[in-house]
């Protein structure tokens, strides 16, 4: 067997074959914790579920499923899931039983270039799956590896590897050990240990040798791997970079840490006080809200409830209930950020839910705007009679203005052929990046708490009007290019 491949040979990763009832290298069903599996909910949604989501939204296109016992449970969580449009197919381990070498044969057969074997044992990261697919282009045999304190170290262990600590991204040429070894001192972390996950790239012509060696109750993955990593032919990727950890293990389920998995998903419109503040309080919120099995449209229209009722503090003008209004619009900012991380992490993000969320935000920052006016017009707060009106009425038109603009550019990044020719997308990218976030909500909190909140109506008035104006402009130029 040869592990190397031409270099003008390409392979794609577009399949994906899960071991449902099984570990990768330990599909005898030697669970440690049989507690634990491909059912086992982890925030809101079973491992089963979370890894196919995660597959389709790392690319792949078709995913086989060795399923045993649980397969009809399973299929019942995703049979007319308008949310999926990865193909599937059902392979019954009664008729395709994991540790028969024919049944890897039969798949290798079915697949073009190579494919990815995993097990539902993980919670990972899409760009984890992103990069094992890359550097199975290259046709080797690709295996994610983590080493001791790193993630997925925890957990029910399944093959170790020593990796070339000379050798910068882990490109060696390897030896697997199994767990329980008998030689437990070749396990050495000094001499570059790693441990081998349940994730692994093969070629199909690797996979269709896989068991013409078969040894009883081994995984004929395992023996290939071995195999092609005494020749030379196995690329480890590790998996420091990337959110990857096994559940199994007493401790498994304890520590896992879904919010890390919103590190890789990018787009978010966070500013300084987002991320170092809100989201700090805003994460505990999200797990209350998954465990209660609240949707993020309810997440949403709860924030903007909350915002409405700070705006009607702030329309009486006091001063007490003008930081009543301003702690329950941070609260509604807090718990604004609490349904986008539950829709990332539950895979039920929509266009819907987007617009949703966008409406209502502005919503809250118009009646927030128009209460603060309301209130200081009221209490004749400034000299002048209706200066409080008139400057609160430049916000609102103005933020109405960026609404408009804001939806232009995302029709703009539908049509992604004619958003890459636009040279002003990278101001578009830092204005939304750099402007548009709700962090003025701590200066309305600080200037409620220091008794000069009309005070804030100049500067809302000013900033929501050059804020319009910059989008307003470089739309302007947008069309301009478009129609020349």
């Amino acid at each position: 067997m040869d592990g190397t491949l031409n270099k003008a040979e390409i392979c794609t990763v577009e399949t994906a074959i899960v071991l449902a009832s099984s570990g990768v290298f330990d599909p005898g069903d030697h669970d440690d914790s049989p507690a634990v599996g491909a059912l086992t909910r982890v925030g809101g949604m079973t491992l089963f579920q979370r890894t196919v989501f995660t597959l389709q939204r790392a690319g792949i296109s078709q995913i086989l499923i060795l399923a045993g016992r649980e397969e009809q449970p399973l299929r019942s969580l995703i049979d007319g899931d308008a949310r999926l449009d990865v193909v599937i197919r059902w392979l019954p381990v009664r008729e395709f039983p994991p540790l028969d070498p024919q049944t890897w044969e039969t798949l290798a057969n079915e697949i073009k270039g190579s494919c990815l074997i995993l097990s539902c044992h993980m919670v990972f990261a899409p760009s984890l799956i992103q990069s094992l697919r890359e550097e199975g282009k290259e046709g080797r045999a690709v295996v994610a590896v983590g080493r001791p304190g790193e993630s997925g170290w925890s957990g029910n262990p399944g093959m170790m590897t020593r990796a070339d600590p000379h050798r910068e991204g882990l490109v060696p040429r390897v030896v697997f050990w199994d767990w329980h070894s008998d030689r437990p001192a070749e396990i050495d972390e000094s001499q570059g240990l790693v441990r081998a996950m349940d994730l692994v790239v093969l070629p199909s012509r690797l996979l269709g040798i896989a068991g013409s060696r078969g040894i009883p109750e081994t995984s004929p993955v395992r023996l290939v791997l071995e195999r092609a990593a005494a020749e030379g032919g196995v690329q480890t990727l590790s998996a420091s970079s990337h959110v990857c950890q096994d559940v199994r293990g007493a401790e498994g389920l304890h520590t896992v840490d879904l919010f890390r998995l919103l590190q890789n998903v990018d787009g978010t419109l966070d500013g300084v006080v987002d991320r170092y503040v809100n989201r700090k309080i805003s994460r505990p919120l999200s797990r209350l809200f998954m465990r209660l099995g609240c949707s993020p449209h309810v997440i949403t229209l709860l924030s903007m409830v909350i915002g409405l009722m700070g705006a009607a503090c702030f329309a009486t003008g006091s001063y007490l209930e003008g930081i009543a209004g301003a702690l329950l619009f941070q609260i509604a900012v807090i718990i604004d950020c609490c349904d986008g991380e539950v829709a990332r992490l539950t895979f039920t993000e929509s266009r819907l839910g987007a617009a949703l969320d966008l409406i209502a935000d502005n919503i809250v920052h118009v009646a927030v705007f128009a209460g603060i006016a309301w209130g200081t017009y009221q209490e004749r707060l400034l000299s002048s009679g209706y200066l409080p009106l008139l400057l609160g009425g430049i916000a609102i038109l103005s933020t109405v203005v960026s609404l408009w603009c804001v939806n232009t550019v995302k029709s703009l990044r539908a049509d992604a052929l004619r958003w890459r020719r636009m040279r002003q997308r990278t101001r578009f990218d830092f204005i939304l990046r750099h402007v548009a976030n709700r962090d003025f909500s701590i200066v309305v909190l600080v200037f409620a708490c220091l008794g000069v909140l009309p005070w804030f109506l100049w500067l809302v008035a000013a900033g929501t009007s050059a804020f319009a104006a910059m989008m307003a402009w470089n739309l302007y130029r947008v069309s301009s290019i478009h129609q020349s």
